[in-house]
């Protein structure tokens, strides 16, 4: 069985604060096995099959439910969410560009994943295949906080509409970034950076 990884995150890399950049910066990274689906939690809720679940989209009834299945239901070997206080970053993180950022916080949220399950994992991310730079830009920053000897089998962007590993994500960040104490779960491991 292959471990696929699911990434996603919630707010912007900037630092603008006064023209609109998020304080906060999120990323949530989600061991999920390849059968994972939420229809039945669609169907629970009376959905339809292609609901997208987005955090920042969807009613709160439906993050009510969302939450309840996540804190009762839904089993993962793994995940680590990653809540960053911009405001608090030193000058040298600022200076880097935003690709850059969000690769270094993404590898250090993957980094916290149990490391025996990381290997010869595919990793999934919420965009699009011709965005190459920031491929690149998240390998390089993959290499440099993984583990020596620990080795991804792929990187790959893929629309979250589509992969319910990535809405998870997308939910996991929304959630935590409100309230780092609104998920339950042991085994959803909640990172305050810097701390």
């Amino acid at each position: 069985m292959t471990i696929k990884i699911f990434v996603d995150w919630s707010g912007d890399p900037g630092f603008k604060f006064r023209q609109g950049s998020s304080e906060l910066f999120v990323a949530a990274a989600v061991m999920l096995d390849e059968e994972l689906s939420l229809d039945t939690l669609r169907s629970r809720l009376s959905l339809p099959d292609d609901f997208e679940f987005h955090y920042s989209k969807t009613d709160r009834a439906i993050r009510d439910n969302f939450r309840n299945h996540v804190n009762n239901e839904l089993e993962v070997p793994g995940a680590v969410v990653l809540r960053v206080d911009k405001q608090r970053l030193p000058l040298e993180m600022r200076q880097k560009r935003g690709e850059q950022i969000m690769a270094n916080f993404i590898a250090l949220c993957v980094s916290g994943l149990p490391h025996d399950l990381i290997q010869n994992a595919i990793l999934y991310y919420d965009g699009k295949k011709e965005q190459k730079s920031f491929k690149n830009t998240l390998r390089a920053a993959l290499y440099e906080s993984i583990q020596p000897g620990i080795f991804l089998r792929d990187i790959k962007a893929l629309p979250a509409s589509r992969v319910d590993g990535l809405q998870v994500a997308d939910m996991l960040a929304g959630f935590i970034r409100n309230d780092p104490h609104s998920i339950r779960s042991v085994m959803i491991k909640v990172i305050q950076y810097p701390d």
